[in-house]
């Protein structure tokens, strides 16, 4: 298991140079040569660090008001699906299902996991490679049968009779699980098939307090890969790139000692970590198709090299394996302009053209900024299959209204949006065929002329 505690004194060291160091290090061969270095380090480890920090925030008493903590090889139910108020630290969370968090440690032998029967309602059990590639248990793979699974990682170990062998390309994972509620009124039963899904395997610390571990912020951030990159199998054709790791201090095979780095060392490195955030920024999101503003790439879920895509799926909050789910999301309207609260927009599904899906869909819009629930009046956080209420135009269309204030149609077919900015999410589970190939086109949001005095 990855020592996640040995890093709190790196963590206090120095805080990131500023920019005019920055200007001043491109001039120092040794310390361009660091930020270079440390620079390609940042985008590949970018999942990996992101993973460990949650992983240690998750599994120690970081703030009072955190929603879940456990120790590793042990499940957390979140209490209630999720809000604006509860949604702590996690990143485009949905409003769809109850979440369960587990963090994995298979460094001792496999983990077991045991699923009762679910029958109609809908699931997946997550688990997240520390490379940020998703590998799926539920639903779509067992058709809600009970079920006995062995999760086991790169250090084997025997899989007892019974058990369905599970394996997981790293001995750290982060099982991610959904358990679809279908409103406030299933919210206990949920709650109970949650609490009857059973996770045995060697135990981990139990839970105590800690400072958060913040390791974008300083050195810590190498040496924390270096501890990653040493638990994992080397991967085919990334022996160069390893090497280059290896002559930087950080590789699988050093030993990272941030008290042995010169200054320009230790500058270039800081730069590396300071200018990370913005390389990740430019770069963005790209998707491979954009349909009627509606951006979505297949490639999320396995970027292969693509180590900056890998980085940026991560920065937004990790995605499922595109049979599971797919999130399209959209920026902008039917006329290229940002999405505004201030604005009412539409989305109109055609008869017989809502969103093909096996399981359930739903639309949440987020801040722009911060990608988090905002609270609204009504507390309606999405609108989808299976919002009460909604009312079908007479040709048998559906027409969604998104806005901050109440439209004028009132209150049964609208989402209400952040008051500023946002971006909106489609959540399709378990999409068919003529979603995952393009063939179905999801209708664009149409802002809606004149904006009109939204009713009180």
């Amino acid at each position: 298991m990855i020592a996640l505690a040995v890093l709190a004194a790196t963590a206090a060291a120095a805080t990131l140079p500023d920019a005019a160091q920055c200007q001043a290090a491109a001039l120092d061969p040794e310390a361009a040569l660091a930020q270079s270095v440390g620079l390609q380090a940042y985008i590949y480890g970018y999942p990996m660090i992101d993973l460990l920090k949650q992983q240690f925030n998750e599994t120690h008493r970081v703030d009072p008001a955190q929603p879940v903590a456990a120790p590793v090889n042990a499940i957390a139910v979140y209490p209630h699906v999720l809000t604006p108020a509860t949604q702590g630290q996690l990143r485009a969370a949905n409003a769809d299902t109850l979440y369960l968090n587990a963090w994995i440690d298979l460094s001792r032998g496999p983990v077991l996991v045991e699923v009762p029967q679910m029958d109609r309602r809908y699931y997946t059990l997550a688990f997240m490679d520390l490379y940020a590639r998703p590998y799926h248990l539920g639903t779509r793979t067992n058709g809600g049968k009970a079920a006995r699974y062995a999760l086991v990682g790169p250090s084997g170990g025997t899989v007892p009779d019974g058990y369905t062998p599970f394996r997981l390309p790293t001995d750290t994972a982060w099982m991610l699980g959904r358990i679809l509620v279908s409103g406030p009124d299933d919210a206990g039963e949920a709650q109970r098939i949650a609490h009857s899904i059973v996770m045995r395997g060697p135990a981990g610390a139990p839970v105590t307090d800690a400072a958060p571990l913040r390791p974008f912020d300083n050195l810590a951030y190498f040496e924390l890969l270096n501890q990653a990159l040493r638990s994992v199998p080397a991967k085919p054709g990334e022996e160069a790139l390893m090497a280059t790791f290896d002559a930087a201090g950080f590789g699988p095979a050093s030993r990272f000692d941030p008290a042995a780095l010169s200054p320009a060392q230790a500058l270039g490195l800081g730069c590396a970590l300071r200018i990370g955030p913005q390389v990740l920024a430019k770069r963005g999101f790209r998707p491979a198709r954009i349909q009627n503003g509606w951006m979505w790439s297949g490639a999320m879920a396995n970027p292969g090299n693509d180590f900056l895509l890998r980085a940026e799926v991560a920065r937004g909050g990790y995605v499922n394996a595109p049979e599971e789910s797919i999130y399209p999301a959209a920026i902008t309207d039917n006329r290229g302009e940002t999405l505004n609260g201030e604005r009412q927009y539409r989305i109109r599904f055609a008869k017989g053209a809502l969103p093909p899906v096996d399981a359930f869909w739903s639309i949440t819009a987020y801040d722009r900024a911060t990608s988090q629930l905002v609270e609204n009046p009504i507390h309606r956080y999405n609108i989808g299959d299976r919002t009460k209420g909604l009312k079908y135009d007479k040709d048998g269309s559906l027409t969604l209204y998104l806005s901050a204030t109440k439209p004028k149609q009132g209150a049964s077919n609208w989402l209400p949006v952040p008051p500023g900015t946002f971006h909106v999410v489609i959540r399709m589970y378990l999409p068919r065929p003529q979603v995952l190939d393009g063939q179905y086109e999801l209708p664009a949001i149409e802002r809606l002329e004149p904006a009109g005095r939204p009713q009180p």
